[in-house]
Parts: structure tokens; C-alpha cells; sequence
């Protein structure tokens, strides 16, 4: 699997695409392609399982998009399929088994 390291990562548009355009902040402003595709992946099941988990795994999306931005700002070196925000993680981890974790965990 391949590292992102891409300083010029932009968090405020990296969430806005992420919330306004089907999740493609991941792809275009952080450089994760296979994040891109499982969220969107979790997003539409979410959404057809009932509209509410979709809509939940949509905002998570976003605060993710955001705060993986935020870290490839400081100079990390983040995976393709890396995630920040550990519930989104949690929920992708089910239909994805490559997804990893590297954040702050929850309480």
C-alpha cells in the first residue's frame, strides 16, 4: 500500500469536497484513492440499510477528510487507506479488512 505525503494538503477543502462532493476530498486533496472508494463504498450502504447511518458515515467522512488534511499539513507521511477519525474507521473496517488507525482514540 502506498504513503501520502503531500504538505499543501488544504483541511477546509478537503472537508467541503469530501461533504459536497461524494466523499472526493480524500482522493483529490489528501492523495488516499482506496479511502476514497471504501468510504464512499460505506457511505452507500449506510444509505441504503436506512438514510440516517449514511448521513452519520457522510459527516464522518468530512471530519476525517479534515483532520487527515491537518496531519499531512504538519509533514506526515499518512497510508492510502489510513483513517484519523477512529469511528469512521471503525465503521469502513467492516466492509474494508486493509483499513488502518493512527489518531487520537476516542474515550
Amino acid at each position: 500500500m502506498a504513503d501520502v505525503t503531500k504538505p499543501d494538503a488544504n483541511p477546509i477543502a478537503a472537508a467541503l469536497l469530501s461533504f459536497f462532493v461524494f466523499e472526493i476530498g480524500h482522493m483529490v486533496i489528501n492523495g488516499q484513492q482506496r479511502k476514497f472508494l471504501f468510504s464512499l463504498v460505506a457511505r452507500i450502504i449506510g444509505t441504503f440499510l436506512c438514510c440516517i447511518p449514511g448521513l452519520v458515515i457522510h459527516v464522518l467522512s468530512a471530519i476525517d477528510a479534515y483532520q487527515t488534511a491537518e496531519r499531512l499539513q504538519k509533514g506526515e507521511t499518512i497510508g492510502e487507506n489510513e483513517y484519523t477519525y477512529e469511528l469512521l474507521y471503525k465503521i469502513v473496517k467492516l466492509v474494508d479488512s486493509t483499513a488502518t488507525f493512527k489518531g487520537k482514540p476516542s474515550a
